[in-house]
């Protein structure tokens, strides 16, 4: 395949990745990377810019969890390496699947997300006894973040395409507490293809 073909093929991918601003009602279906010739050649992150924002996701402070969660995501996406979806997400759940996903594909592409940092205007969780589920209901606005690809290393980047802006938006996130004391997202996939 050659490399107009490839571009092509990641910026239909990215585009039906980027989603719609959804309700807490309504659940948003993301289509598969493109696998075309993909397992021919293996793909590899591009080197991270920067360090991750250190997590804050423990305890009951559930803005500073959910802030906390959001700003990991948002430098991950500006730094696709799906094998760091875990920092934030649950393994086999949906959030997890979705943001693997995405990630994969744009390391297949050689892209990386613009973030444009949510604002989150509103952010309730569980008071009082807390188990190792709890559902935080959240209300956030983000403007259009611009997709970049890489056409070669150490060249100029190109955009081909657009992550959608959320209109202000409620959602429901579902967290789940690990073994280490840290909530991670689990379901919410809204949140994982809008939000982040």
């Amino acid at each position: 395949m050659s490399a107009p073909r490839l571009v092509t093929a990641g910026v239909i991918a990215l585009v039906a990745l980027s989603g719609c601003a959804t309700t807490t009602t309504t659940t948003t279906a993301v289509a598969a990377p493109v696998a075309a010739k993909a397992a021919l050649v293996k793909a590899v992150p591009a080197a991270p810019v920067g360090k991750p924002p250190a997590l804050a996701t423990t305890g009951s402070n559930w803005p500073k969890v959910v802030g906390s969660l959001v700003t990991y995501g948002q430098w991950l996406l500006a730094n696709p390496n799906p094998a760091l979806a875990s920092g934030i997400t649950v393994a086999g759940c949906a959030a997890d699947n979705t943001l693997t996903a995405e990630l994969r594909t744009y390391v297949e592409q050689g892209a990386y997300v613009q973030p444009t940092a949510p604002v989150l205007t509103s952010i309730v969780g569980p008071t009082g006894t807390i188990g190792g589920q709890v559902t935080v209901d959240i209300q956030a606005v983000r403007g259009s973040e611009p997709v970049y690809v890489r056409t070669s290393s150490g060249s100029t980047t190109h955009v081909v395409a657009a992550r959608a802006a959320l209109a202000p938006t409620s959602m429901s996130l579902t967290l789940i507490r690990g073994a280490d004391a840290r909530w991670r997202i689990c379901t919410g996939t809204d949140a994982v293809t809008t939000l982040l």
